[in-house]
């Protein structure tokens, strides 16, 4: 089940890709559209986390009166919850099930031969690996720099690992005619390669500014990731919502600083193509989210909240009538 959702992935990336004849802009294109599709999910998850902010205020009280009680705090803040029909993973649901979707896509951009060109990667034909070993010793005689490490690497971890590297080679090799090439370049830089590798050029950075650029990736990537997580935070009400114990709003506190540090790891060692599908899709999320979140604001669509009567209070209104 899981190999045809990457399949289908793949085949979308291939039949964008053939009408851009750009791996770059397809992947643009992908990313804007695997979002659009999970609009749906992106509005419920908006609507929850409005739901949980109109609710902080009622929490926050609750929190003052109950301080020396963790009981009865628990027991009144279920109560809460309850009566206004707020579900506290709201918020969170739609993002774990765009989880499986996030590593669907990520296997279809690492092995762009299996997924967009039916290249094998396990039980792989001879006639397969022995066009991998061609290409590696080729690399290895004309292209040292480049290929670097890879020259070493058996050719089967290489059709599982390094499919971008090996599409870049057919071409470098074999020429763009060749069924395993792919167009790489993107407004210059060459979506093939790892930012990591542009550190080996430090000291030459003139006659390889194109190689240098790469960093821009992980940079971009890092920025859009914090900017996501910050516009996110701002929007659910949680920046302003200092006590809160809410393990939701804590989490998304410390992903301010994990997540950004686990982007710019994951874009620095990993092709290029990757860091581009990772700051389009951030883009794309923070579009949506302030989209959604004036909509909402413009539409009125509000939550009454309801705070429950326990009934000690109400037997003093009835005493009262």
């Amino acid at each position: 089940m899981w190999h045809y959702i990457v399949l289908g992935m793949g085949w979308i990336i291939k039949t964008i890709y053939e009408l851009v004849q750009n791996y770059g802009v397809a992947i643009i294109l992908f990313t804007i559209l695997i979002k659009f599709l999970l609009l749906p999910l992106n509005i419920k998850s908006q609507k929850a986390m409005r739901k949980q902010q109109k609710i902080q205020p009622i929490v926050a009280e609750l929190q003052q009166k109950y301080a020396n009680d963790q009981a009865k705090l628990q027991q009144e803040m279920m109560k809460l919850y309850k009566e206004n029909n707020v579900s506290m993973a709201g918020g969170c649901l739609p993002m774990l099930i765009q989880m499986p979707i996030l590593l669907a896509l990520y296997q279809a951009i690492r092995r762009p031969l299996t997924y967009m060109f039916n290249v094998p990667y396990k039980d792989v034909p001879a006639e397969i690996i022995n066009k991998v070993d061609m290409l590696k010793q080729a690399m290895t005689e004309q292209f040292p720099d480049i290929i670097g490490s890879l020259k070493d690497t058996d050719a089967t971890v290489l059709l599982d690992q390094s499919q971008i590297q090996i599409s870049d080679w057919a071409h470098r090799i074999l020429g763009s005619e060749d069924e395993w090439y792919i167009n790489f370049n993107f407004l210059g830089l060459d979506l093939s390669n790892t930012p990591w590798s542009a550190f080996n050029y430090l000291s030459d950075i003139a006659n390889h500014l194109s190689v240098i650029m790469l960093l821009i990736i992980p940079v971009l990537a890092v920025i859009a990731s914090v900017a996501q997580t910050k516009i996110s935070m701002h929007m659910s009400g949680q920046d302003k919502n200092k006590t809160s114990n809410d393990q939701a709003a804590a989490m998304n506190k410390a992903m301010i600083w994990m997540m950004p540090a686990m982007t710019a790891y994951f874009t620095l060692i990993l092709p290029a193509g990757l860091g581009l599908y990772w700051i389009i899709s951030s883009i794309v999320q923070i579009i949506q989210q302030i989209v959604l979140y004036y909509y909402f604001e413009k539409k009125g669509e509000d939550l009454v909240v309801k705070v429950p009567e326990n009934k000690h209070q109400r037997g003093k209104k009835g005493k009262k009538r």
